[in-house]
């Protein structure tokens, strides 16, 4: 009795699990059958299943083309999943790039560090890279760093926006903050020394010049004299230390990390933050949209991934005259500054460089830019941990991903 008992309960089990397969078979074609992803996601999140990962969504990029920017498990990957749950198994469209991003991702092999390409005037993300893959960090959108000389257009800027557009002494033997503590001085100095000779200084600088030449004596002045009320109001204004929410479903949603920039700083300690040390700490993705609200007349848009979405106000940091001050100082930093082989012809490139001092290691390096001047239609910014120099190591990448957006006819 007991053993036919066995037998008929065995017999049950196989029937369910023919049951079970057929089931599965009728609804899935390769496993991207709408009906059969809702019905494996329900399946597979049983409490007593043996694997809980649901199907990853399929992705494509603003023309159709499939790709692929998410790593399994990962904040970004649950948002897309979501919204393929959402839109019944369909690929989830993105506003990236497939060819701009696979050529950032090739430009950025073997080295750790970041690159967002965005348009001013949309507010659409084009590339979003993060190197090495993580399902834990995505530098481009979570990466604080220290931002360097980037932040000197945040400062000339912030600065002209509220009319302060200071002559400052700027000699060989730097500026102090405050007494006992070491001068803050221009980098041609060690430059000079190494070729045994010695450096005069530029002597005194206007804005201008200063953002051109990136000298940090000025900025450290022009930090301590713009003053913590001033600067307070600047960063609330550009909303440097809010997160942006760059996709979202209807229960998650993936964001960048706000910045890092205390408040109640002295006036000493706004000296080194005025050249992107000290207490500063920014994404990649705010540094691109410091970037963006110059290159847009000083009206920062909201940041995006979703192809639908309608451009979004996010922030009007600075003046419109102010914005266009400082175009014209990065376009002079890639024409006779520390840009200079970013020029590209007919392009009109703008740009800074960034030098970003660590405690451990070798600086990091930034590159942020957009063309062309006029109507600009691109901003690129790359940031290269531990890479040194940003003119040597992070400007090469965001040239060719300027040139590929040539190639696809981003600026005709």
């Amino acid at each position: 009795m007991r053993g036919r008992l066995y037998f008929l309960s065995g017999l049950v089990g196989l029937v369910f699990c023919a049951l079970l397969v057929c089931h599965a078979r009728g609804l899935s074609s390769y496993g991207r059958n709408p009906r059969f992803v809702r019905f494996m996601r329900r399946y597979d999140r049983r409490p007593d299943a043996e694997s809980r990962l649901p199907a990853r969504a399929l992705t494509i990029d603003r023309r159709g083309e499939p790709i692929e920017v998410a790593e399994p498990g990962s904040a970004f990957q649950h948002v897309l999943d979501d919204l393929a749950l959402a839109a019944e198994g369909q690929p989830v469209p993105l506003a990236l790039d497939a060819r701009l991003q696979r050529r950032a991702e090739e430009l950025m092999k073997n080295k750790t560090g970041a690159v967002v390409a965005l348009e001013p005037s949309t507010g659409k993300i084009r590339v979003l890279v993060s190197v090495p893959h993580a399902a834990y960090l995505n530098r481009a959108l979570n990466g604080l760093y220290p931002p360097g000389s980037t932040f000197k257009v945040f400062m000339s800027a912030a600065a002209l926006s509220a009319d302060y557009d200071p002559l400052f002494d700027c000699p060989a033997a730097g500026w102090r903050p405050s007494r006992g503590t070491p001068p803050i001085r221009d980098v041609e100095v060690n430059e000079y020394a190494r070729k045994g000779k010695v450096w005069k200084g530029f002597g005194k600088l206007r804005m201008s010049d200063a953002l051109v030449h990136s000298s940090n004596t000025y900025f450290a002045q022009l930090g301590a004299g713009f003053g913590p009320a001033r600067f307070g109001k600047a960063v609330r204004s550009a909303r440097l230390c809010d997160p942006a929410v760059v996709l979202a479903s209807s229960v998650a949603t993936l964001e960048s990390a706000g910045g890092g920039v205390p408040e109640g700083l002295t006036s000493a300690q706004l000296a080194p933050v005025a050249l992107g040390q000290g207490s500063v700490q920014l994404t990649p993705l705010g540094v691109a949209m410091l970037t963006a609200a110059v290159a847009n007349d000083g009206v920062l848009l909201a940041p995006t991934l979703s192809p639908t979405a309608k451009p979004a106000l996010r922030a009007q940091p600075f003046t419109f005259s102010a914005a266009a001050e400082v175009k014209k100082m990065m376009r002079r930093v890639v024409q006779a500054g520390t840009g200079r082989a970013c020029e590209l012809p007919g392009l009109s490139v703008c740009a800074k460089t960034g030098t970003a001092q660590t405690a451990h290691g070798k600086d990091h390096a930034w590159f942020t830019c957009f063309a062309p001047e006029k109507a600009p239609r691109l901003v690129v910014t790359v940031l290269v941990e531990q890479g040194g120099f940003g003119a040597t190591a992070a400007l090469p990448i965001a040239r060719g991903i300027l040139e590929e957006a040539c190639e696809w006819g981003y600026f005709e």
